[in-house]
């Protein structure tokens, strides 16, 4: 029997990080890594931009930046250890600290000894709650296979309408990736009342929601399926509660993943609650000789201190080089996780860090929350595009961002993460110092207004988010618009009709107060929100008692 010092199982991500950096630690010890799939070190995050033919080979999500193959030679020869690729391994016998391994091939099935363990297992896809029928039409959307797939069946023209079951991140990527480069009617369908339910509020979802459906999307929130079937043309449909039956070409089941904890159970590894391996903060299981990384295990909220499961390969990397530097005997720490978001929608950007006002809620947390719509570059410059932001908090203290548009949302989650990791507050957003030039930013950063309205908020004027019904809002306030008069004539606001604005201009505002009555409730309008703060301190400096911003002004109602 073989026994190496080191046996990982999974060959995604966490388990060739571990592998690389261990070998880098201790280059005279035996690392063995065995992966049920054909391929390994694969890009599965890159999985929709090949099926939306956007990446033109799925060799392309194997290679290194160089362009060699992730091959079990490159990682021989390169990085110093050994793989095994379909080869999976169906038991762990912990007493004799042995694991036993299947080559699908050919059905052998050897044991191989170990000095230390490593699961990196991963996920699989969430079953439907609902009867499903076998085809190869109805599949989720996690393995290549997967991908390789639908992509053969677009190419050839066989998919002319496509379901998506799940409007969570993997649903919007496959709804851009069939509707986009291939042109297939795609109908999205999320049983919650929005899109993106765990990581965004409703407000900001909303945003999202809009340019599915500029790009021909049909979005049905709120939509229970019963039922994928099969009729007797061999398509699959799809049966929602209180809807019309969907004939559709294609089915995909995007409905999330759960971690991989066959192998762990089975050998008696402790599971936590969320349903992930548990882990201490070395990533070592309730077992001292085996540690476990990636999508299998559960994380601690940096926040809240609670228990969740985030399957990200950045994390799942970050996991394999706290695992090896342990095993090389250099303690490290993985001090938990904030949750940090980024997805692509077509031509909107959208990305969360941290809690969402609901979760926050949920946490026993007394939240409140500041919006805004900004740039992402001065408006003179070229290229500048625009975002909405939502940021959370507690007191001083930061809870969570959310951000949406076609401008730079990237640089701010991340700036804000940061911050957030190290327990940050309204003051660290303002005392951060920002790189600034015009082809990156403003001179002054939305997070910085966002902690500056924070404070602004806390002393008395009130912000309303785009979430309000402001259709339906106070209809005895007056509406005061204080855009300038072209942009208030080519560019009504969605409810115009409803509460007959008035459009005074800021910069005319102090001459016209006595147009407004002090004593009724304003609501303030603008483009994005500036004017409209600007505009709450002179009606406040005036006397008005009863003052509102409508926060992130026409942009986040578009």
């Amino acid at each position: 029997m073989e026994k190496s010092d080191f046996v990982i199982i999974g060959g995604v991500a966490a388990g060739p990080k571990t592998a690389a950096v261990l070998a880098r630690r201790l280059p005279e010890a035996i690392i063995t890594v065995y992966q049920r799939e054909k391929h390994i070190s694969y890009g599965s995050c890159g999985l929709p931009y090949f099926a939306s033919g956007d990446i033109n080979s799925f060799d392309e999500l194997t290679r290194t930046s160089y362009g060699v193959a992730r091959s079990p030679g490159f990682f021989k020869n390169s990085k110093g250890f050994n793989v095994i690729t379909e080869a999976e391994v169906v038991s762990i016998d912990r007493e004799a600290k042995t694991v036993s391994v299947k080559m699908l091939e050919t059905g052998e099935i050897f044991k191989h000894g170990y000095g230390k363990l490593v699961l990196a297992t991963g996920a699989n896809p969430i079953q439907p709650p609902f009867p499903v029928a076998e085809s190869p039409k109805i599949k989720p959307f996690v393995r290549p296979a997967d991908a390789i797939n639908f992509r053969k069946m677009a190419q050839t023209g066989q998919v002319g309408k496509a379901v998506i079951v799940g409007g969570g991140f993997i649903g919007c990527e496959v709804a851009e990736a069939a509707g986009g480069l291939w042109g297939i009617e795609v109908t999205l369908i999320e049983k919650e009342n929005q899109l993106l339910p765990y990581v965004l509020d409703p407000e900001m979802a909303i945003i999202a929601e809009r340019e599915l459906v500029r790009q021909d999307v049909k979005v049905i929130t709120s939509g229970k399926v019963e039922e994928i079937a099969i009729n007797d043309d061999g398509s699959p449909v799809v049966k929602i509660n209180g809807r019309d039956d969907i004939i559709a070409d294609y089915v995909f089941l995007c409905l999330g993943v759960k971690p991989e904890v066959t192998l762990a159970e089975a050998c008696g590894l402790e599971i936590g609650k969320t349903g992930g391996i548990a882990v201490d903060k070395n990533l070592r299981t309730s077992d001292p000789d085996i540690y476990a990384g990636g999508d299998c295990i559960e994380s601690e909220s940096q926040i809240t201190g609670d228990k969740i499961c985030i399957p990200m390969g950045s994390l799942a990397n970050r996991h394999g080089r706290v695992i090896a530097e342990n095993l090389a005997g250099n303690r490290t720490d993985f001090p938990g996780v904030v949750g940090a978001f980024l997805v692509k929608i077509f031509d909107m950007n959208v990305g969360s860090v941290g809690l969402s006002e609901q979760k926050a809620k949920n946490s026993g947390l007394n939240p409140s929350a500041v919006w805004g719509s900004f740039g992402d570059k001065p408006d003179y410059y070229p290229e500048s595009q625009t975002f909405c932001v939502k940021m959370v908090y507690e007191g001083n203290r930061l809870l969570g961002l959310q951000a949406v548009g076609k401008g730079n949302i990237c640089r701010r989650v991340d700036v804000f993460s940061s911050i957030l990791q190290n327990s940050g507050s309204l003051d660290d957003l303002i005392d951060f110092e920002q790189g600034y030039a015009p082809p990156y930013s403003e001179a002054i950063d939305p997070l910085y207004h966002l902690a500056t309205m924070a404070l602004a908020k806390s002393k008395g004027l009130e912000f309303i988010g785009p979430g309000a019904d402001l259709e339906n809002y106070d209809e005895d306030a007056v509406w005061l618009d204080v855009r300038e008069v072209d942009e208030f004539e080519n560019d009504t606001w969605p409810y115009a009709e409803k509460h007959k604005p008035i459009n005074i201009p800021l910069n005319d505002l102090r001459d016209c107060l006595n147009e407004l009555d002090s004593k009724r409730k304003i609501m303030i309008i603008c483009k994005r929100g500036p004017r409209s703060y600007q505009a709450a301190l002179i009606l406040k400096q005036a006397g008005f008692e009863d003052v509102n911003i409508v926060a992130g002004g026409v942009t986040a109602m578009q």
